[in-house]
């Protein structure tokens, strides 16, 4: 069976210089070397086939859709390059320029047609927009047309830029998983999973806070007579979608999200290199409550069914 991450990052210094140069004053954190062979090395001692690059929180999100382009292209054709450099072993999910959508778009299409990508990353928003805007939808038709993987990570600054999470890097620790579920709400409710049903939607981290939650927008929706946001049966959609297991490693996670929403949606994601693929993957194995079945899916059989591997 063969082990899949879906869920590690690439920052080397040409790209942190990009961001800085076009990002109107926004940086882009942390700088990962060059290089990659002690990366490699921590695959091959946690047996780990694949594993997928992405840009996590560092969209190249911008208002000037020129600035926006240029980091999207250069981290593409980074991406591109040790993907090709480490065949095999590490494959990337594409940077798009939203929300400049037309040049999204074209992009979006670079990187499955001519570079080979495995699928596309986006944030939980773009510029403040949600994932459910009106002018996101041809974007999504072209995807859903494609069959396409869709990596969705919270795009929060770093604590000391968040107003209100200044202390205990709250913003990276509790407003992710925050994020996370916004957006998926947004994505279940605005019918842009059931209008789409060919995009295979990954989000990070393992949904965030929303499956905690969800039965609390229903009950109260029910009680405020709001029958249309539950028009399509948004939470039925909740579990169409997959979920990578970088949020915990607490095993009472798991069992609810095994239990709330099945154990076939559920895929690996380490977070690397923040902590190596070798002990979060020891963590999941640990995860009581799996057969073997469900935790060989876990590890790579549910991924390779929805990436272009």
């Amino acid at each position: 069976m063969a082990m899949i991450d879906v869920h590690a990052h690439y920052f080397p210094p040409t790209f942190i210089d990009a961001f800085a140069r076009h990002g109107s004053g926004r940086r882009a954190w942390p700088e990962h070397p060059r290089e990659l062979d002690a990366r490699i090395k921590d695959l091959d001692a946690a047996q780990l086939d694949h594993q997928v690059l992405g840009l996590g929180h560092n969209q190249p999100y911008f208002e000037d859709v020129g600035a926006s382009q240029t980091v999207a292209r250069l981290a593409n054709d980074l991406y591109a390059e040790v993907t090709t450099q480490w065949s095999g072993r590490l494959a990337a999910f594409g940077a798009i320029p939203l929300p400049h959508v037309d040049e999204a778009m074209a992009e979006a299409v670079r990187c499955l047609d001519v570079l080979g990508f495995a699928g596309i990353g986006i944030g939980t928003t773009a510029l403040g927009r949600p994932l459910s805007d009106p002018a996101f939808e041809p974007l999504w038709a072209e995807l859903d047309r494609r069959h396409t993987a869709v990596f969705v990570h919270p795009v929060g600054t770093p604590d000391t830029l968040t107003p209100g999470m200044d202390a205990y890097m709250l913003g990276p620790k509790f407003g992710g998983p925050q994020e996370a579920g916004l957006a998926t709400a947004h994505l279940v409710i605005s019918g842009v999973t059931r209008r789409f049903p060919g995009i295979e939607w990954i989000i990070a981290p393992m949904g965030g806070t929303l499956p905690y939650v969800w039965r609390r927008f229903e009950e109260i929706s029910e009680s405020l007579g709001q029958d249309e946001w539950l028009a399509g049966d948004p939470g039925g959609e909740l579990r169409k979608l997959h979920y990578d297991t970088t949020l915990t490693d607490d095993p009472d996670v798991y069992r609810f999200m095994i239990d709330k929403l099945g154990a076939d949606r559920l895929v690996l994601g380490t977070d690397a290199p923040r902590v190596t693929a070798t002990d979060w993957i020891a963590r999941v194995r640990a995860v009581p409550g799996f057969d073997t079945a469900e935790m060989d899916g876990v590890l790579g059989g549910n991924a390779r069914s929805v990436l272009r591997l």
